[in-house]
């Protein structure tokens, strides 16, 4: 005679899971891309502001001004916006890949004790129980998945 147990179903929870140096990574890239475009964009705009046609302005302005480093270094400011543009997204892809979304199991499915042949239910993560019925430590086999 085998002994049913109500059964336990417990929905499957998610957790989420961040790696902490993935996300302190991309939270930095992200903001020295930011840094980078705003530096950028309060040095054009003081520039272009009075004209009539902003984009277009703006687009030479950024082609055309450069910052002069030591050592006769020169950069347009283009570069600046093209990487600081690099620096944020990779610091999005970077926030992104650092999280994982975990599934807890909530399965249940019907043990069958070797010794005492009856069936109980219980979740799937125990490759080792004691069987409820004869308290014996058994290893059970799986009858079916609910």
């Amino acid at each position: 005679m085998s002994h049913f147990q109500p059964s336990q179903r417990s929905p499957m929870r998610r957790i989420l899971r961040r790696e902490k140096s993935g996300y302190a990574l991309g939270l930095i890239l992200c903001l020295v891309g930011l840094f980078l475009l705003a530096v950028v964009l309060w040095k054009a705009l003081s520039n272009v502001s009075v004209s009539q046609l902003v984009l277009s302005d703006l687009w030479s302005y950024l082609w055309s001004a450069q910052l002069v480093f030591p050592f006769g270094i020169k950069f347009s400011l283009i570069y600046f916006v093209i990487l600081g543009a690099m620096f944020f997204f990779s610091g999005i892809a970077v926030l992104a890949l650092s999280q994982k979304w975990f599934t807890l199991p909530g399965e249940t499915v019907l043990l069958t004790c070797p010794y005492c042949k009856n069936h109980w239910r219980a979740s799937r993560g125990k490759g080792w129980a004691e069987c409820p019925h004869c308290r014996q430590f058994v290893q059970p086999q799986v009858m079916k998945k609910d």
